[in-house]
């Protein structure tokens, strides 16, 4: 707060200097330099205070660092997952309807290095009766905001070429009032096959964010929420992620990629339906 009241005065100083310069100005046809404002007789008399112009952005600058200030305290409190937890660690069922889910594994070495301490996600790989297959990653922050993030990036990285984001809804009663929002990202990678071709490797990816009582597909509406909680509050929200991403077949890529995204798409659907009523809390 002390730090808000100097830089208040600093900023009328300022203004009043300004003010004094445009009507100097104004007056002799000159705009007033250092020592006409540092004269003893000024062409005009000194204002006698800032204007509201001054005074609504002195106010706007004061809020921003109040609010500032706020959100980048430590804050004390961290709100419980929104998502299930089992000896610590996410939770990820065995048996989705027709899946059957694979060694549970958690973030590797190097995700962990470049991710805060506190950090926790496990992965699994899901198959069912014809041969097909499912990955779902879950990451679980801790007390630092910055362990989520748009998946887009680090796909991106690893060298996906993205289409835009798409929302879907999927019912389930696990959703609110029944359905859940996910973000859908058709994308395409090129991958060196073991004769030393290359191939078009097509795959669905589908996330969404998770919080104590709030899902959304969309980082802007996270970042907002978390910052709700915090200025307002004074809690920290302990968002996950869930991640899935299912291959088109290549033979299906070649002939109808857009149907084979929407057929994987369409598994992917069935499968959160199965999936996210076993992975939140009742």
């Amino acid at each position: 707060m002390r730090r808000c009241l100097t830089l208040t005065a600093t900023l009328t100083k300022v203004f009043n200097r300004e003010k004094v310069r445009q009507q100097f100005a104004h007056t002799t046809g000159h705009i007033a330099g250092p020592i006409d404002l540092m004269s003893d007789t000024p062409a005009t008399p000194p204002a006698s205070g800032p204007g509201l112009r001054q005074l609504v952005v002195v106010v706007a600058i004061l809020v921003a660092g109040i609010v500032l200030t706020r959100l980048t305290a430590d804050v004390k409190h961290i709100s419980e997952p929104g998502i299930r937890l089992l000896n610590d660690r996410p939770f990820m069922p065995d048996v989705v309807g027709a899946w059957r889910g694979g060694e549970q594994t958690r973030l590797t070495d190097d995700e962990r290095s470049v991710l805060p301490p506190d950090t926790d996600g496990a992965r699994r790989a899901y198959t069912n009766a014809t041969g097909g297959s499912l990955f779902c990653t879950v990451v679980l922050a801790g007390r630092d905001v910055t362990s989520i993030h748009r998946p887009e990036v680090c796909l991106t990285g690893q060298g996906w070429k993205l289409d835009a984001a798409q929302t879907e809804r999927i019912e389930t009663p696990a959703g609110p009032h029944g359905i859940l929002r996910v973000a859908r990202i058709n994308s395409v990678k090129t991958i060196s096959l073991k004769d030393g071709k290359e191939a078009q490797m097509c795959v669905v990816f589908v996330y969404w964010f998770v919080g104590k009582g709030r899902t959304t597909p969309y980082h802007w509406q996270r970042i907002w929420w978390t910052t709700v909680d915090r200025v307002l509050h004074g809690r920290n929200q302990r968002w996950a992620y869930f991640l899935f991403d299912i291959v088109i077949p290549a033979s299906r890529a070649a002939t109808d990629p857009h149907a084979g995204q929407d057929e994987a798409m369409q598994q992917v659907r069935h499968f959160i339906q199965d999936f996210y009523p076993q992975v939140v809390p009742n």
